[in-house]
């Protein structure tokens, strides 16, 4: 069988990363083919190692591993450089005083180079993974950063997010850090849940694992509990704000 793993929300959050990505070859490793992995945004944005993460998916795109899309704190970044007022273009947003400081702290450490890799990455994926062809955005297709996509919903809920891509056989979405497969009439839509934004206290991590032919979906869990200590000495070192580390530990403030 032949997979394509889907990731979201890292968050710029490489421990969480490096564990997702070290599944996935313990995945390959037991047999699983998997040809393709998406990213649907949030690459950077809450936790101190946005120009790492940006560097890891940038070898992996180069290796035609990955597909990356720019989901809405990289959207912020991309809108705030180079003809923004930088940083301050940050002010501008609805965000909470903790999330502003941690946008500004990652929009500095990216620097030019990693600005211009966000910028130039696409709002939408459109590709095919069989005989499939998958729309993805960060949102929701009509509001591709600020829309969402709420778990637990009734099937009419979702038909009516599906219905702008219904020529399309899977919508991914990242919006909801929940895992989500409901099956419409026009398609499935999917959400793999969150890597690096942890959705919860007593929620893992995870990712989704399509079945290209099936498209059969599971939702593959990961644990970075050993190291999110290492990341709160990093939050604290960097002088971050801490509502971060209650956001690392909860998944809220």
């Amino acid at each position: 069988m032949v997979y394509v793993a889907v990731l979201a929300n890292i968050n710029g959050n490489l421990p969480a990363l490096a564990k997702a990505l070290e599944t996935i070859e313990e995945l390959k490793e037991k047999g699983y083919e998997i040809e393709k992995y998406y990213v649907l945004g949030n690459i950077v944005g809450l936790f101190p190692y946005p120009e790492e993460v940006i560097d890891t998916l940038d070898d992996l795109i180069r290796n035609n591993a990955v597909k990356v899309i720019r989901g809405e704190f990289d959207q912020v970044i991309a809108a705030s450089d180079p003809h923004a007022e930088g940083p301050d273009y940050v002010d501008k947003t609805g965000y909470s005083e903790y999330i502003k400081k941690a946008l500004k702290y990652t929009w500095d450490k990216l620097g030019h180079k990693g600005r211009e890799f966000i910028r130039d990455l696409p709002i939408y994926l459109v590709d095919r993974i069989g005989k499939n062809d998958i729309f993805g955005v960060y949102g929701s297709p009509l509001n591709p950063f600020e829309g969402k996509v709420l778990p637990d919903q009734p099937t009419s809920y979702y038909e009516a997010i599906m219905r702008p891509v219904k020529d399309y056989e899977i919508l991914f979405v990242a919006s909801p850090r929940y895992p989500v497969n409901a099956m419409t009439r026009y398609g499935r839509v999917i959400c793999p849940g969150s890597i690096g934004y942890p959705p919860g206290k007593n929620h893992k991590a995870t990712f989704a694992l399509v079945d290209v032919s099936t498209l059969h979906t599971k939702f593959m869990e990961i644990d970075y509990e050993g190291e999110k200590k290492l990341i709160e000495e990093k939050i604290k070192r960097e002088n971050l704000p801490e509502e971060l580390v209650k956001v690392l530990y909860r998944g809220r403030v």
